[in-house]
Order: structure tokens, then C-alpha cells, then sequence
């Protein structure tokens, strides 16, 4: 048995200090009542006395909670340095549970069949992890929950390295108080053998020094872990669940190789016993995979007295990475480092993660790390977020460059040969920090949190080919559309409409957090809809003479109202701002339908045009046409169509028909709202137009909100060339 030196510090000159925070252990020796508050760790130590030469590997000690209704509870116990072991407890469930100490040194009456008593009360603050307790997986398979059903959004940073001394106290509370305030629930930190270094190197210290003195883990250093404790409980007191990695199994860092099973296995039972009663999660092992890892994860799911989460940090899928799948119950990936590209590429493989039977809760545990090697920005960061959650993820681990490594100024990195060190980038943890990709996501994760996010299925037939969707029928929907082109502000279009379901719209800016409204919008069936009828309040009835030409000059030939290029025609002595105008045309030429008109730069026309086969309205301002709004296609049209439109306090909507089909636009806004004429539009496309049957109506209280669309919700334009989330809430 080779024997690593290391140095034990003075721990009762550091308590005394109060340097450790012990505010979530209330503390009792056996025989006294403890109370604590439901989902609160609370902790009893245990005086061995008989001498053991190696306690932590000769003693094996477990304790037996029994709560009121005879449930019990089987939980290791750990070994804390000299004569002393604890054992910690945290449970939902209120009254008085009693202990009973089982120890294999059954002659030592200091560790076996001691009992006692803990009282657990209301709890009375405000920490979602102690409010909701431990983590579970939920029952339907595909998210997290708490031990009271509450969902759990898991938005985890990748912290492999921070329990080194090299991220200071100070600078581990300052990171957690960042990650806090941008929305981060859980952090990824490696408690054993790191990537990327061998283990009993100094680079591998904590204040307490390295965790054990020998290679086959047959003697820990309790101090290095009593260190460790205080960065868990404060993650934990902030919020945070501590997303616990045991140690690396890659090839060139293979801490299996180097241990061997049983020594892995002593170290997770370690691990277990003095973190299972935080709100905790359990990762095997970092690019782990094999038989070997399966043992363990066997008897991590085994040992744990909660059925939390566990899965393996992959070098591909954690569920792929373990001979029999009953070893982990949540598929952790790894997708690879790059640009967007490889952003891009992740996604493919959530998808598959996310349709694999039987069903597991499927998230990307490591991807392109924001900055990593000068690469991934804040939008490679922002794709793999929204596709992500609407692709049916469970969540998403992020990484930052310099904050994964815990990265300091001055960093020797790791030597890969004798005298050569290198480093993965000169990014120090808190340059990393600031990296705005972890404040874009938590703004993501904040404005999914006001949807009923954990109910979401993706439903990729909602958006068009490039975007992502995800939502609940009838409820909520949202899609993200992500960047298309440098002067591209199309707007997001949305299929596969509720009939009767009025929505808001909103588009959200994935970058500032920002919202810009959309309207309210409902999907209705044009067969049955009255806003093309006319009223009986009608205006005008074939008034085919006595119009007044602001145009081209029009004639009347055999009752027709003959028309060409340039022709604005009004119908005199009409005011109205609310109305329904139709007229039959031929389909061969341009034809338009005005209304509120005030002048030949002010008003609102329903057009059909050949040239772009299709129907569609501009709000004409100041000379201006502005965009084609509602725009429809619509071909193989009859010789004679019927153009209906209607204008109803600010918005529009018209409708064309053949005598075979009908095509209508949804109902678009206008800013156009003050009371003008009506008339007849041919702008240039066609030899000329025949209008016929021209008929107004009143048309008040008939197109008010929502925006009536028909199949599909063509949004407005975007409010700039970027990546955009589309929100829809279903109006109450």
C-alpha cells in the first residue's frame, strides 16, 4: 500500500474562527431529542470505543430511521476523524423518528445499537431545495421534481474544478452569488479525481489538503471533506443543488484504472453518507463508461436512501455509457465543443436521447463551452438553450471557459510532458463568469418558468423548418426562430391553430430580455365567420355612377366600372370608419379595395395580385405602402373573383373568391383609424380591371381583438435581424 504525505490543519482553530458555515447541521450526541425543520440536514455523532487501526476501512456503520408510521430508513454513516463517526438526516416527513445505530464491530457499543430520537417540524423558511426537499424524477418520465411534486428547472453551470483552493472561499461565494441572481438552480462540480490532471497532485488540494493518502483510496483525510462540506452547504443555503461527479474515468485521467472498483466504491459510499441528506444529485462518474462504472452506479442506487437522481457524465449518452440501463434513471450527454456548428449538431442527438424507451428525463450535460478555446460566443450558447428546451430537454448544463477549470491568473495548467504545461486558454474564472451567454440563458429560464414549461411536448409541425416549438395545446405555445440573415425581419409563422382559442402574442428578446407585443389573435373557421357578411346597414348598394376618379380616368360600360393602370376611384359623400366593402373583378389584372381613404397618400387597400399570385393589404401612409400585410398566396383562379374586405377599429382582413375556393388573410393592424371614403385601386399589373356588384356596409363591433387568422399565425415582422422567441398564451 503506497502512502501519499499531505497535511492535516488545525480544524478546531478553524471551527473556533467560525470559518465554516454549519448553519444547515444542528448537531446532538446520542440520547438527546434533535429537532430540526422538514428537509434540513441534521447530524449525530458517534464516540467509537474500541481503537481501530484504519476506522474508515475496518468499521462499516449504518443508521436506522424509523418514522411514526414504522417506515424506515437505512443511511451510512461516515467516519470524522480519531474516535468520531456522524450520521446525517433530512426527511419530509413531520413527528418524531427514532435512530438505532448497526455497526460490523459489534463489541463496540459506542457505534452499535445506540438510539435516539430526532423531532422534525414545519419548515419555516424560504429555500425552494428545504420548501419542496430532495430531487426525484417525475413521473412523467422526462423532468425533475421535488419530493412535493413541484418541478424542478434544471439550469446547472459546469464547476468541475471548484472545491480546489485555487478558487478561493471568497471567490467560490462570489461565484455562487452570480450564478444565483442570473437563475442557475444546480452546479456540476467534480468531489474526487478531476479531468484533465492525475490525482495527488497539489493542483487537486483544498484548504484541507488532498481527500486521501493512498491511491487505492484505503485512507481519506476527513478534513479535505469537512472543507468540502462548506462549499456544499452553501450552495445548497443559496439554492443550488450540488450535481456531485465522483471522479474521471477517461482514458489519460482514469480514476477507475488507478483505484480499482472497490477503493471507487468506498469513496462513493463516502460521498453518499455525508452529502445524500442535501438535495442532491448523483453523477457516477465523468466519461465513464463500462461494466465497471455500471458496479458502481449499482451501488451508489443501492446505498443512497433516496431514489434521486443519477446518471454519468458521458463522453456520448450516460444511459449508453452503463451495461444495464437500471444503473442510472436520467440520459446525461456530452455533443462535442465548436462553434455553431457543433451548437447546431447537439441538438440531433437530444432528440434521439429524448425518443429512446423507456423513457428517461434527457438533457446536454456538457456542450460548447461559452469561450472555450476563443470559440462558442453568447448565440451558439442561446441556440442550444432554446432548442434544447423545446426539443423536450429536461433542462441544460452550461459552461463557461475559466470557470469550469476554476482558472486563476498565474495558472501552471497541467504538465503533459516533463517541463511543458499547458493550459486550455489563459480565461480566468472570473472573466469566465462574466461571459453574458449565462445571463441570456437565465433569462430564458426565467420567462419559461411563467409558462406551464414542465408540461411542455415539442411540437415541431408548429414552426417552419429552421425553428423550434413547444408548448401545451390549447394553452401555451412558443417558438424560437433563430437568426436567418443580416436584413431578414420576417416574421415567425406559427401552424396548426386551435380553432376558437384566442391568444396573446409577444416576441421575447433572448438577448436583452426584453418583450414586444404582438396582438391578440385567434384562429376561426372562414366558412362560419361573420366578417365578411354584410350588415344590413348598408352604405352603398352597385353605386357603379357618379364616383369621382382621383386617378387614371375610369368609364362605365355595361354596368361595369372599366379601370386601368394609376386608377383611384372614390365613391362620394361616404364617411365611415368602421365598414365591409365587396366587388366582383376579373383575376387577369389587378384589383384593390379602399377604404378610410382621406387622399391619394392616405388609406387602406385589400389587394389581389396576379403578378405575385396572391391577396394581401397595405396601410398606404404619407406616400408610403409599407409592408404586405396579411399576405396570402392564392392560384388557379376562375376568370371573375370577389374581393371582400373589412376595416373595424385598427385592424383589417379580406378574403377573395372564385366560385370554386376561398382564400382569406388573417386580420392584420393598422395604424389607419380615423373615418374616409371608400373606392376602387388598380395600381399597374393588367391591361385593365371591370369591377361589378360593388356593395358597402356599416361594419362596427364586427373585426375587433383578437386578430382573426385563418390555419396559420403569420407574427409581425421582427423587431430586428436576430434569433427571436415567439410567446402565445391562451387569453382568459
Amino acid at each position: 500500500m503506497e502512502t501519499i504525505s499531505f497535511r492535516l490543519p488545525n480544524l478546531g482553530r478553524i471551527l473556533a474562527a467560525g470559518l465554516f458555515s454549519l448553519a444547515a447541521f444542528a448537531s446532538a450526541s446520542p440520547g438527546q431529542v434533535l429537532r430540526t425543520q422538514a428537509n434540513v440536514a441534521v447530524e449525530v455523532a458517534f464516540t467509537s470505543q474500541r481503537h481501530h487501526v484504519n476506522s474508515f476501512v475496518e468499521v462499516v456503520l449504518d443508521v436506522e430511521f424509523t418514522d411514526s408510521t414504522g417506515k424506515t430508513k437505512k443511511v451510512p454513516a461516515f467516519w470524522a476523524g480519531g474516535e468520531i463517526w456522524k450520521v446525517r438526516f433530512a426527511s419530509p416527513t413531520l413527528g418524531k423518528q427514532s435512530y438505532r445505530s448497526i455497526c460490523s464491530d459489534h463489541a463496540d457499543k459506542g457505534l452499535d445499537g445506540v438510539t435516539g430520537t430526532v423531532e422534525i417540524e414545519p419548515y419555516q423558511g424560504a429555500n425552494p431545495l428545504y420548501k419542496h426537499g430532495q430531487l426525484r424524477i417525475a413521473a412523467d418520465h422526462r423532468h425533475f421534481e421535488h419530493v412535493d411534486g413541484t418541478s424542478f428547472f434544471w439550469l446547472a453551470d459546469t464547476w468541475w474544478k471548484a472545491l480546489s483552493k485555487r478558487l478561493t472561499w471568497e471567490g467560490f461565494q462570489e461565484l455562487t452569488a452570480d450564478r444565483v441572481g442570473k437563475g442557475f438552480s444546480a452546479v456540476q462540480i467534480v468531489c474526487g479525481p478531476y479531468p484533465d490532471e492525475l490525482p495527488f497532485q497539489p493542483l487537486w488540494e483544498n484548504e484541507g489538503g488532498l481527500p486521501y493518502k493512498t491511491k487505492e483510496f484505503s485512507a481519506v483525510n476527513p478534513s479535505y471533506f469537512d472543507y468540502a462540506d462548506r462549499r456544499f452547504a452553501h450552495l445548497v443555503d443559496s439554492g443550488i443543488v450540488p450535481v456531485i461527479v465522483g471522479g474521471w474515468g477517461r482514458g489519460d485521467c482514469d480514476a477507475m484504472r488507478m483505484v480499482g472498483i472497490e477503493g471507487i466504491k468506498r469513496h462513493w459510499r463516502y460521498l453518499i453518507a455525508r452529502y445524500w441528506a442535501y438535495p442532491t444529485v448523483w453523477i457516477t462518474g465523468g466519461e465513464a463508461q463500462g461494466p465497471e462504472w455500471t458496479k458502481v452506479a449499482l451501488m451508489i442506487r443501492a446505498t443512497d436512501p433516496c431514489d434521486r437522481p443519477i446518471s454519468i457524465h458521458p463522453q456520448q449518452s450516460g444511459r449508453l455509457s452503463v451495461t444495464d440501463e437500471g444503473a442510472v434513471n436520467f440520459d446525461m450527454l456530452q455533443t462535442g465543443h465548436g462553434d455553431m456548428a457543433a451548437g447546431m449538431a447537439a441538438i440531433p442527438q437530444l432528440k434521439a436521447a429524448v425518443a429512446r424507451q423507456p423513457a428517461m428525463p434527457a438533457l446536454i450535460g456538457e456542450f460548447c463551452y461559452e469561450g472555450h478555446m476563443q470559440s462558442a460566443y453568447q448565440d451558439v450558447e442561446r441556440y442550444v438553450f432554446w432548442a434544447s428546451m423545446l426539443s423536450g430537454a429536461a433542462g441544460l448544463t452550461y459552461g463557461a471557459a475559466g470557470v469550469w477549470h476554476a482558472s486563476v491568473d498565474g495558472d501552471p495548467g497541467v504538465q503533459s510532458a516533463p517541463g511543458v504545461n499547458r493550459v486550455y486558454d489563459l480565461t480566468t474564472w472570473k472573466e469566465g463568469m462574466a461571459y453574458p451567454g449565462s445571463t441570456q440563458i437565465g433569462l430564458g429560464k426565467r420567462l419559461l418558468e411563467t409558462l406551464p414549461w414542465s408540461r411542455f411536448e415539442p411540437h415541431p409541425e408548429w414552426a417552419e423548418a429552421d425553428s423550434f416549438a413547444a408548448g401545451v395545446p390549447g394553452e401555451a405555445r412558443v417558438v424560437y426562430q433563430p437568426r436567418r440573415g443580416v436584413y431578414n425581419w420576417t416574421g415567425t409563422i406559427v401552424k396548426g391553430l386551435e380553432a376558437d382559442v384566442p391568444y396573446h402574442a409577444f416576441y421575447f428578446d433572448p438577448v436583452r430580455g426584453k418583450q414586444f407585443d404582438a396582438g391578440d389573435f385567434m384562429r376561426v373557421d372562414p366558412e362560419h365567420t361573420p366578417v365578411f357578411r354584410h350588415s344590413s346597414a348598408v352604405l352603398a348598394d352597385d353605386p357603379l355612377d357618379g364616383w369621382q376618379d382621383a386617378g387614371t380616368a375610369t368609364r362605365r360600360v355595361d354596368g361595369k366600372l372599366i379601370g386601368q393602370k394609376g386608377m383611384l376611384t372614390i365613391l362620394p359623400k361616404i364617411d365611415v370608419a368602421d365598414a365591409t366593402a365587396s366587388v366582383e373583378a376579373r383575376s387577369d389584372a389587378e384589383a384593390g379595395l379602399m377604404l378610410r381613404y382621406h387622399d391619394k397618400d392616405n388609406y387602406v387597400v385589400a389587394l389581389y395580385s396576379p403578378l405575385l399570385h396572391a391577396i394581401y393589404i397595405h396601410d398606404r401612409r404619407s406616400g408610403d405602402y409599407g409592408e404586405m400585410l396579411g399576405k396570402v398566396e392564392v392560384r388557379d383562379l376562375g376568370p371573375r373573383i370577389t374581393l371582400t374586405a373589412t376595416v373595424c377599429g385598427d385592424n383589417a382582413i379580406m378574403e377573395l373568391r372564385d366560385g370554386v375556393r376561398k382564400v382569406a388573410t388573417q386580420s392584420v393592424r393598422i395604424a389607419n383609424r380615423s373615418k374616409g371614403s371608400a373606392g376602387l385601386w388598380m395600381y399597374q399589373v393588367g391591361d385593365h380591371q371591370e369591377y361589378s356588384n360593388y356593395r358597402l356596409s356599416d361594419a362596427t363591433g364586427k373585426l375587433t381583438r383578437p386578430v382573426i387568422v385563418f390555419s396559420e399565425f403569420r407574427a409581425p415582422g421582427l423587431p430586428s435581424p436576430q434569433d427571436w422567441v415567439l410567446v402565445l398564451r391562451r387569453i382568459r
